[in-house]
């Protein structure tokens, strides 16, 4: 089991289920090969799920990824078949004994809605401002970039409520790609599903588990051509693909997915085709 990983004390957090359209989520693979792993709603939705990772060393405690949040309307919920409670994050922290006041660090993947929708709430004037009032986030420049200056086949996943409140609090950290957060915590970088999304991993020696992010959002996307429709650039996710998942297998990574309804991470090593899965983290509901 997936506890520790050298000082720093491992909890996968879920906030929530949602849905989004199977064909999007696999892009040109047919339907007929993918239905058989991801089932589908009478809407083409297959179910995922709002998976964070919180990292804590007794001093400093790290989110990754903070889920939808708590600020989405019912036209919202309906659309996504979102199910969560009313104060998803908050709620998931409270059970394993934190408030959002002892956050140090919140780290983005990326800025799209279903990551960084829980960063921020409403006040009672109906203002968006930070949930983790004493914490820094993290999120790169380019990723900064592309989120406030989004292109048409993008625009529709940054919602800047989600963002734009972090910066104006003076809470949020703008780094460079490839950076060391804390002593050892660090950040991997790709680009095909948006510009400078960053894995995070946390690595001790040769213990290491990576939150895959959207470059492997689902445990089907292991097989390297599966490639989701929302990327930006299919042909750089399928380079990025193929030299991450070859050094996971070589290094022995724990790969954890954000959005797999049925496991929430793996081991793997080189199989016939893609990869073959060594050993397994189920799902633990926990909201």
């Amino acid at each position: 089991m997936l506890n520790n990983i050298g000082k720093w004390k491992v909890t996968i957090l879920e906030t929530g289920d949602f849905r989004l359209d199977g064909g999007a989520m696999m892009g040109s693979v047919p339907k007929v090969l993918w239905e058989k792993t991801n089932p589908t709603d009478k809407f083409n939705r297959i179910q995922m799920v709002l998976r964070c990772l919180l990292l804590d060393d007794g001093v400093n405690r790290v989110l990754v990824d903070t889920g939808l949040g708590s600020k989405v309307n019912q036209k919202f919920n309906s659309f996504f078949h979102i199910v969560q409670s009313e104060n998803p994050l908050k709620g998931v922290l409270k059970k394993v004994g934190l408030l959002p006041e002892d956050i140090t660090h919140v780290i983005f993947s990326h800025l799209h809605f279903d990551h960084s929708g829980g960063a921020t709430e409403f006040n009672e004037d109906g203002q968006p401002v930070p949930v983790f009032s004493n914490a820094e986030y993290f999120i790169t420049e380019s990723q900064w970039k592309q989120a406030n200056h989004p292109n048409s086949r993008d625009q529709a996943s940054f919602i800047k409520d989600d963002f734009l409140p972090l910066q104006e609090a003076g809470l949020l950290q703008l780094i460079p790609e490839n950076s060391t957060i804390i002593n050892g915590i660090s950040t991997y970088c790709v680009h095909g599903h948006t510009c400078g999304q960053q894995l995070v991993q946390v690595k001790d020696g040769d213990h290491c588990i990576i939150y895959c992010g959207d470059l492997i959002p689902l445990k089907s996307h292991l097989q390297i051509p599966w490639i989701m429709g929302y990327d930006l650039n299919a042909l750089l996710t399928l380079d990025e693909k193929t030299q991450f998942l070859a050094q996971a297998a070589d290094e022995n990574w724990w790969l954890m997915f954000d959005h797999d309804p049925d496991t929430a991470a793996v081991k793997i090593k080189q199989g016939k085709k893609y990869y073959d899965i060594v050993d397994e983290v189920l799902r633990k509901v926990n909201y």
